[in-house]
């Protein structure tokens, strides 16, 4: 099984991606809602591998799909459908298909998350425009670890 988790493999998608203007990294989820209401979004949450377990990974997926519904942005998750399913690993590859956008949260482990980096992807080979939310700034929800 290839491996797809990593810093490295990052910037690798930011290089393939470099000029697309597909790629949002730094983005506040007020903004990522400006233009996304109304959307359906791929919400890439760390679940397989996740060091607080698939419980606790399920659970923060469940908190960030509130919070993408509160916004106006109707959200697919894959580690939580997986977590559901009773799954040891999520599968983007269908919620990316039918999202019109990916929504990454910088949630603990996301740069190392194999199914979060797929999700990336498979929605910068769609066309499809890839957000990854600024963790460090107040101005976004924030989930409580």
């Amino acid at each position: 099984m290839l491996d797809f988790s990593g810093p490295h493999n990052w910037q690798r998608l930011r290089e393939r991606a470099e000029g697309a203007a597909l790629l949002h990294e730094g983005a506040l989820l007020a903004d990522v809602a400006s233009c996304a209401a109304g959307k359906l979004a791929c919400l890439a949450t760390p679940y397989a591998g996740f060091d607080g377990g698939p419980v606790l990974a399920a659970d923060l997926a469940v908190a960030w799909m509130g919070m993408l519904a509160q916004v106006g942005i109707l959200p697919l998750c894959p580690a939580f459908m997986a977590s559901e399913a009773g799954l040891a690993v999520e599968d983007p590859t269908g919620p990316v298909r039918h999202a019109d956008l990916v929504v990454v949260p910088t949630l603990p482990g996301w740069q190392q998350s194999a199914g979060v980096w797929q999700a990336a992807f498979l929605a910068l080979e769609m066309n499809k425009p890839v957000f990854v939310l600024d963790g460090g700034r107040q101005n976004d929800l924030e989930v409580g670890l």
